[in-house]
C-alpha cells in the first residue's frame, strides 16, 4: 500500500511539475533591491511602474530600481470595519489608499510619502463621524463608509445602507449601478440616479454562510462579477448581472489569496500552495502546486498575491520568497540545464556538438555521454543513450570537428576569435572586426552559424548575438542576448551552433544548451511611454522637495515633473528614463533628443557596451555646460524590432540666464550707455566753448594790448609836449606812471622780440627769456601777472594773430604762411587755430566777412 502511495505521490508531482513547466518565472528578491520577501499585495499605476506592498513597507518599481517609502505609526488610521487583509486603491493620479486588517493608510506618489493625521484630513473632507471602511468602485470613485452611511469622496453623493443586513465587505459598480457585497454571501445593487435599491440576492444558502464569511475580493469581468471568499473554506463565484444569479466556479478547504481575471475571462488564483488557472469560459481548471524558476529548480512555497499587468505580464508575490514574473514571451530562448542531464558527476557537463536522423529527432553529443532531446506536452527530456544505440550518420555527425569559421551566402568569411568577430568582404576586399562596443554581447567567439534566413548567429563567452544584413544597405545590425532572454549563465562551447530541419536552433554550452524557436522573435509594442525617473545635477541625484542653491528644482517627484527651472550654474544634467520594460529589459532600445541642442535624434540600446544605458533597461543621458535658454527633451522607447511608432515623453527644461544677461539687465546696460554717451557729448560741447570763448578773450586781450601800448605812447607825446609848454610836472604822480610804463615798455619789447624771430619755428620760451635778460620764472610770472597767460601761449597766440592777418591777406598760401609764422606743419597751425578761432584757416575769411 506505501508502494502505491509513493508511486502516486510521484506521479501527481510529476505532472505537476510538466504543467509548471509552461511556467517558467524569474525570481525578483531582496538581491535586486526589493526591501523583503514577503509579497503582501501588487499593484500597477497607470504610468506602467510596480508598487508591491511587502510587511516592511511600500516598494516602488520601475523596472531596474526599488524606491522605497517608509511608514510609522502617526501614518496609520484607525479602519474598524475593515477584516480583511492587503488592499491597495489608487484614487487620482497620486494618491495610494492602503488597507489592512483595521488599519488604514496614504501614500502621496507626488512626494512619495505617506500622508500624516488621517483623521484631520478626512475631517477637512467634511467626514465628522470617524470612517469605518473604505472601497473603490470600477469606475475609480472613492467610496467611505461612517455610521451606516456610505459617501462618495469628494462628492455630496451618499447611500443610506443601515438597513441592509450583514457586514459590507466590497462594492462595484457597473453603469449607473453601485453593487454591494455583504458577508452574508449576498449583493445588493443600488441605482445611483435614485438611490433606489433595486435587488439583493445571495451566491449561497444562509447555511454555507460560515464557509465564506470572513473575506471578499470582487474582480468584473466581461458580463458581471468575479468574487473570492474564504471562511472555512474558499470559494470562486460568478454573478451574472444580466441573468441576475450565481454561480460557483471552485471550491477548495483552504484559502484562496488573490484573484486575477484577464480579457479573455481566464481567471488566476494564488492560493496556500501554487495557483489555480481557470478558463470561465468553458470551466477547465488547471492547478499548479509547484512553480518553475529560470534555472530549473522548482519553487513549492505560498503565492500571497499575484498580478497581471498591462504588457501580459504575471507578476506572483510569495509568502517569504520574493517576486516571481512570467511572461510567455520574455524567455526567447528555452535553457537546458544541468539538472536535465541527470548525471551524478559533479565535473562540469560541456555540450559538443548537436545532430539530428531522418526522423528529426536531435541528438545531443557532450564529453561523456550522447542523449536524445525531447519535448513532449512542454515537458523536456533528455534521455542518454549508448554508442551503439546511436544512428550511425548521427555518430558521424556528431563526431564531426566544428570550428568557428564561416563563409555566408553573400561570400563574406567570418572568423571568430577570443578577441572579436572578424568579417572579411572579398568583393570590397575590407575587413572588419565586431567588437562589444559595437553590440557583441561578448569579445569570445565560439561559435557561427547561418540559418535558413541567411541571419547569421554568434555564440560568446556571456550570451549569444543575432546579426541581420540589410539587403540593400549591405549594414548590419547587431542584436545580443543574455540569460535574461533565457541564454546560458556560463560560456558556450566551440563550434556547438546547429540548426534543425524545422528551423529551431540549438547553441551549446558548458553545463546545458540553448534552443530557439525562430516564432519566438516576434515583438510587441512597449505600452508606456518612457518614465522619467531620475535628475542628477552635478552628478547629485535631485530629492522632490529639497533646495538645491536655495531653489526647488522639483516640487514634485520625477514621474510626475513636467518641467524644470534652474539657475545659469546648475547647466551639468544627467536624465534618467525607464521604458518600464519588464519582459525584456535588456531589449530596450531608445531614441532621445533635446530641443535646441541635439538637431537630429540619438539612438541608443541596452548593453554593457553603451555608457548612457544599463543592462536593466533604464536610459541615462548627460548634457554638461547647458546655456541659458528654454529646452525640451523628448524620448521615446522601442523592442528591438526598432520601430518608433510609440508615445513620447517631454520634459520641459529652463535654465535662466544670470541677472547680467536678462533683458532688464540689457534695459539697465542701453540706457546707463546712452547716459554717458549724452553726458560725453555735452561735456565736449561745453569744453570746447569754453575753450573758443578763451580764446577770444585772448585776441580782445593782445588787442588791448596793442592799444595800450599805442596810447601810452600818445599820452607821453602830449604829456612831453604839455610839460614843454607849462613847464609843470606833477611829481605825485612820477611813481605810477612810471610804473606803467616800465610795464607796456616790457610788453612792447617781449612782442618786439616774438615778431622779430616770427619764422624761427624753434623759437622758445628759454630764448624769449634770454633776449629780455630774464630767467624762465620771471617771464612766467610776469605775463601771468600781466596777461594772465603762459608764455609758450604768448608766443603761440602772436604767430596765429599773424597767421589770420596773412591769411586774409590772401596773397601767400597755407603751407607759405606756415612756414612764415614759424609753425612746424600744416596740420599742427591749422589744429591750434581752428582751437583759437573756431574754424579752419581756410573758413577764416569767410567767418570774418561774416562777422562784419
Amino acid at each position: 500500500m506505501n508502494q502505491i502511495t509513493r508511486v502516486i505521490t510521484i506521479f501527481l508531482l510529476s505532472m505537476s511539475i510538466a504543467q509548471a513547466n509552461n511556467f517558467v518565472f524569474s525570481p525578483i528578491n531582496v538581491l535586486q533591491g526589493l526591501s523583503d520577501n514577503q509579497i503582501r499585495y501588487i499593484l500597477q499605476l497607470p504610468d506602467g511602474r510596480m508598487v508591491f506592498k511587502t510587511s516592511g513597507n511600500i516598494n516602488i518599481y520601475d523596472g531596474a530600481r526599488f524606491k522605497y517609502i517608509h511608514q510609522t505609526s502617526q501614518h496609520i488610521y484607525p479602519l474598524k470595519g475593515y477584516d480583511g487583509f492587503y488592499r491597495i486603491y489608487q484614487s487620482g493620479d497620486s494618491l495610494l489608499w492602503i488597507k489592512d486588517t483595521h488599519k488604514l493608510m496614504c501614500v502621496d506618489l507626488r512626494t512619495e510619502k505617506y500622508v500624516s493625521r488621517l483623521d484631520s484630513y478626512f475631517r477637512k473632507k467634511g467626514f465628522k463621524q470617524p470612517v469605518e471602511d473604505l472601497f473603490m468602485d470600477s469606475n475609480q470613485r472613492l467610496w467611505l463608509l461612517t455610521s451606516g452611511r456610505l459617501s462618495q469622496y469628494n462628492s455630496s453623493d451618499f447611500l443610506n445602507i443601515a438597513a441592509n443586513h450583514g457586514k459590507l465587505q466590497d462594492l462595484t459598480s457597473q453603469n449607473n449601478n453601485l453593487y454591494l457585497f455583504y458577508n452574508t454571501g449576498e449583493i445588493v445593487c443600488y441605482d445611483l440616479k435614485t438611490k433606489r435599491k433595486l435587488y439583493s440576492n445571495a451566491a449561497y444558502p444562509p447555511q454555507q454562510q460560515m464557509f465564506f464569511k470572513n473575506t471578499s475580493l470582487v474582480v468584473k469581468g466581461n458580463n458581471g462579477f468575479y468574487q473570492l471568499r474564504n471562511g472555512s473554506k474558499g470559494g470562486f463565484f460568478f454573478f451574472d448581472t444580466r441573468k441576475r444569479i450565481w454561480k460557483k466556479i471552485l471550491k477548495t478547504d483552504y484559502t484562496l489569496n488573490t484573484l486575477i481575471v484577464n480579457s479573455n475571462d481566464t481567471a488566476y488564483i494564488s492560493c496556500t500552495n501554487g495557483i489555480w488557472i481557470i478558463n470561465c469560459r468553458n470551466g477547465e481548471k488547471q492547478y499548479l502546486p509547484t512553480l518553475q524558476k529560470i534555472d530549473g529548480s522548482i519553487l513549492d512555497t505560498e503565492i500571497s498575491t499575484l498580478f497581471y499587468d498591462k504588457q501580459n505580464g504575471l507578476w506572483l508575490g510569495t509568502i517569504n520568497q520574493g517576486l516571481l514574473y512570467y511572461h510567455p514571451f520574455r524567455y526567447k530562448f528555452t535553457n537546458i540545464g544541468r539538472s536535465y542531464f541527470h548525471e551524478s558527476s559533479t565535473k562540469d557537463i560541456i555540450v559538443q556538438a548537436f545532430a539530428e536522423d531522418q526522423a528529426e529527432n536531435i541528438y545531443v553529443k557532450s564529453q561523456s555521454a550522447i542523449y536524445r532531446y525531447s519535448s513532449v506536452k512542454g515537458n523536456k527530456i533528455l534521455t542518454a543513450l549508448s554508442p551503439s544505440s546511436v544512428p550511425k550518420e548521427v555518430l558521424k555527425k556528431l563526431n564531426q570537428n566544428h570550428t568557428a569559421s564561416l563563409t555566408d551566402v553573400r561570400h563574406w568569411k567570418w572568423t571568430g576569435t577570443q578577441d572579436g568577430l572578424k568579417l572579411f568582404d572579398p568583393d570590397k576586399k575590407e575587413e572588419k572586426i565586431f567588437y562589444t562596443k559595437d553590440g557583441l554581447s561578448n569579445n569570445f567567439v565560439h561559435a557561427i552559424l547561418e540559418d535558413r534566413n541567411n541571419n547569421i548567429w554568434v555564440t560568446t563567452s556571456y550570451g549569444i548575438t543575432k546579426l541581420q544584413i540589410d539587403s540593400t544597405t549591405r549594414k548590419v545590425h547587431l542584436t545580443s542576448f543574455s540569460s535574461d532572454e533565457g541564454t546560458l549563465e556560463g560560456e558556450y562551447t566551440n563550434g556547438a551552433a546547429f540548426e534543425a530541419t524545422d528551423g529551431t536552433l540549438y547553441f551549446g554550452g558548458i553545463n546545458g544548451f540553448s534552443i530557439l524557436n525562430p516564432g519566438n522573435m516576434a515583438e510587441q509594442k512597449l505600452p508606456f511611454r518612457p518614465v522619467f525617473t531620475n535628475l542628477f545635477l552635478r552628478g547629485e541625484r535631485i530629492e522632490a522637495g529639497n533646495k538645491y542653491d536655495g531653489r526647488i528644482i522639483m516640487p514634485e517627484t520625477a514621474p510626475y515633473t513636467k518641467d524644470i527651472e534652474l539657475f545659469y550654474d546648475q547647466n551639468f544634467l544627467t536624465f534618467e528614463f525607464s521604458a518600464v520594460n519588464y519582459k525584456n529589459p535588456s531589449q530596450t532600445y531608445y531614441r532621445y533628443q533635446l530641443e535646441g541642442i541635439d538637431n537630429n535624434w540619438r539612438e541608443t540600446s541596452i548593453g554593457r557596451q553603451n555608457e548612457n544605458t544599463d543592462i536593466d533597461g533604464i536610459l541615462k543621458t548627460s548634457y554638461t555646460n547647458l546655456p541659458p535658454g528654454e529646452y525640451k527633451l523628448r524620448v521615446m522607447a522601442s523592442g528591438n524590432n526598432r520601430q518608433w511608432n510609440g508615445p513620447v515623453s517631454e520634459l520641459h527644461i529652463t535654465i535662466h540666464a544670470p541677472w547680467w544677461k536678462t533683458t532688464v539687465a540689457y534695459i539697465l546696460f542701453t540706457s546707463l550707455f546712452i547716459i554717458m554717451l549724452s553726458t560725453g557729448i555735452y561735456l565736449y560741447i561745453y569744453y570746447n566753448r569754453k575753450k573758443l570763448e578763451r580764446s577770444h578773450k585772448e585776441d580782445i586781450l593782445l588787442v588791448r594790448i596793442r592799444n595800450l601800448i599805442e596810447q601810452c605812447d600818445f599820452l607821453q607825446a602830449e604829456n612831453e609836449t604839455y610839460l614843454a609848454k607849462t613847464n609843470v610836472h606833477a611829481a605825485q604822480s612820477e611813481d605810477t606812471h612810471n610804473e606803467n610804463r616800465a610795464d607796456t615798455a616790457f610788453l612792447a619789447r617781449a612782442l618786439e622780440q616774438v615778431e622779430k624771430n616770427l619764422d624761427v619755428p624753434d623759437y622758445s620760451v628759454e630764448k624769449l627769456s634770454r633776449d629780455l635778460c630774464m630767467d624762465r620764472t620771471g617771464l612766467y610770472r610776469k605775463l601771468i601777472a600781466l596777461l594772465d597767460k603762459s608764455p609758450s601761449l604768448f608766443i603761440r597766440n602772436i604767430r596765429l594773430q599773424r597767421a589770420a592777418g596773412l591769411i586774409l591777406e590772401g596773397e601767400l598760401s597755407i603751407t607759405e604762411i606756415t612756414e612764415k609764422v614759424g609753425f612746424s606743419s600744416s596740420s599742427y597751425l591749422s589744429k591750434c587755430f581752428q582751437e583759437m578761432y573756431g574754424c579752419r584757416p581756410s573758413e577764416y575769411p569767410e567767418k570774418m566777412k561774416k562777422s562784419t
